[in-house]
This record gives C-alpha cells, sequence and structure tokens, in this order.
C-alpha cells in the first residue's frame, strides 16, 4: 500500500508538471521573454543615463576649469592694474610735490626780494628822516639854502 501511495504520489506530480509544462510553457516563456526584454531596456536606458550624466559631468568639469583660469587670470589682471595704479599714482605725487616745491622756492625767493626792497625803502626813508633832523639841526639857514639850490639844479638837469 504505501507503494501505491508513492506511485500515485508520483503519478500525480506527474501529471501537475506535465499540465503546467503543457499549459503554462507558452505564457510562462512568455513572461520570462517579456522580462529579458524589460530588464534589456532598462539596462540600456541606464546606460544611457549614465553616458548622458557622465557627459554632463565633463561639461560642468571644463566649465569649472575654465571658470577657475579666468577667475585666476582676473585676478592676476587685477593686481597688474593695481600695481601699475599705484606706481602711476605715486609718480603722480612725486611731480605734484616736485612742482609745489618750485613754487614754495619762488614764492619764498619773490617773497625775500619784496621783503629786502621794504627793507631798503624803510632803511632809505629812515636815513632821510634821520638825516633831515640831523640837517635840521646842525646846519645853518644860508647852508640849508646852498643845499636846497644844489638838488634843484641837480634835478633839472637829469642827475640823481
Amino acid at each position: 500500500m504505501e507503494q501505491d501511495v508513492i506511485i500515485a504520489s508520483v503519478l500525480n506530480f506527474s501529471v501537475v508538471v506535465f499540465v503546467f509544462v503543457f499549459f503554462g510553457r507558452k505564457p510562462f516563456g512568455n513572461f520570462l521573454m517579456t522580462r529579458s526584454q524589460s530588464l534589456k531596456t532598462e539596462i540600456e536606458e541606464a546606460e544611457k543615463v549614465v553616458s548622458e550624466a557622465r557627459a554632463e559631468l565633463a561639461t560642468w568639469e571644463n566649465n569649472w576649469s575654465q571658470a577657475t583660469a579666468h577667475a585666476q587670470k582676473n585676478q592676476q589682471d587685477s593686481e597688474n592694474s593695481l600695481k601699475r595704479f599705484k606706481e602711476k599714482t605715486i609718480a603722480q605725487a612725486s611731480h605734484e610735490a616736485e612742482r609745489i616745491k618750485k613754487e614754495a622756492e619762488l614764492m619764498s625767493s619773490g617773497e625775500s626780494v619784496k621783503a629786502r626792497r621794504t627793507l631798503e625803502r624803510e632803511a632809505i626813508e629812515s636815513s632821510v628822516e634821520l638825516a633831515e633832523l640831523y640837517l635840521g639841526e646842525h646846519l645853518p639857514v644860508q647852508d640849508k639854502h646852498k643845499l636846497v639850490t644844489e638838488f634843484v639844479e641837480l634835478v633839472n638837469n637829469g642827475a640823481r
């Protein structure tokens, strides 16, 4: 009996396998084929996305390196420009300082000449006043008259 049960179980299992194989082979094959195609398509799309991502990454890296190089060039240009501006400003300031120094020297010499003339004029006027006082007190009237006459003659003849 046990043998009959085993044979019945094996026969029963064989029938189930036969039914599955006979009726399920085509749908299962189609399922596997569809699944295979679907996986193949998804893998191709994933490879395409990876390829596009790599290309985009390369573009971004190229843009980044160009931007970095451009920034470095701009920084260098700015530093050079600042250096030239500094040198130009220093040169202009030196030139302006020389000009102011020369002007100050000219003004100083002009003021010195003015001061000397003023002092000479004051000295002459003081000398004349002192001479006038001295002569007025110590010179007799006849000599005063003679002195005035000689002076008028000198002025009329154009002598000093």
